[in-house]
């Protein structure tokens, strides 16, 4: 018999790009007690040991047949969405308020930067970062302080042209500094253990993981 899941704590989304291979991603794989694959996604898991609880997506990538997973399998054929987008959708719906996106850059440069798109699309209906090798990727607007180290990168996007950005404990600080969708915020350093971004409408901030 299946084991009843609840949705009280965060999950983990597992998308068919590159799989994790930094410690920060893994131990958050390997630390959540929820997986959800999309489509292609559970080839990567299987190939590294790990099975999933559920398996979302049009299945037009996955490589095993619907009677040989022991998971959920939810089919969402809608074609005007991404799978991604559809999957949050069903958290959404299912009341789940926390979800690390793993697996969401790499391999194809188009859907890296249709996922970074959809965090702007999503990022005030569910707490969602997204966990890349290099950065945790989230969305904001307002004030948001973040845990640090000194050293570690901090690049912001704006999504909207003259979105004004103010910051605390970076290297280079901002004081109501016009960001439009641009190039000109990235590469930024923390100096302290915490730092602090306000900003006037949506943007994503890029911190790196932690300096050995």
């Amino acid at each position: 018999m299946k084991q009843e899941i609840t949705f009280q704590s965060s999950v983990v989304i597992l998308a068919n790009g590159l799989f994790p291979t930094h410690l920060v991603p893994l131990t958050l794989l390997k630390d959540t007690k929820i997986i959800l694959c999309i489509d292609g996604g559970y080839n990567q898991a299987t190939k590294y040991g790990i099975q999933p609880d559920y398996i979302f997506g049009d299945m037009d990538s996955i490589q095993i047949q619907k009677d040989e997973f022991k998971g959920e399998w939810i089919e969402l054929p809608n074609q005007n969405k991404t799978d991604l987008e559809k999957t949050l959708d069903w958290c959404l719906v299912n009341e789940i308020s926390e979800v690390v996106l793993l697996g969401a850059t790499g391999l194809r440069d188009d859907m890296t930067l249709a996922n970074h798109y959809i965090l702007f699309d999503y990022f005030d209906k569910i707490n969602l970062k997204m966990v890349t090798d290099h950065f945790t990727i989230t969305c904001h607007r307002g004030h948001k302080s973040f845990n640090s180290s000194p050293g570690e990168t901090v690049s912001l996007f704006a999504q909207r042209s003259g979105t004004v950005v103010s910051s605390t404990a970076l290297h280079y600080p901002l004081d109501q500094f016009i960001l439009d969708p641009s190039a000109r915020a990235i590469s930024n350093q923390s100096i302290g253990t915490t730092f602090s971004i306000d900003s006037s409408d949506p943007i994503l901030v890029f911190k790196s993981h932690p300096i050995d």
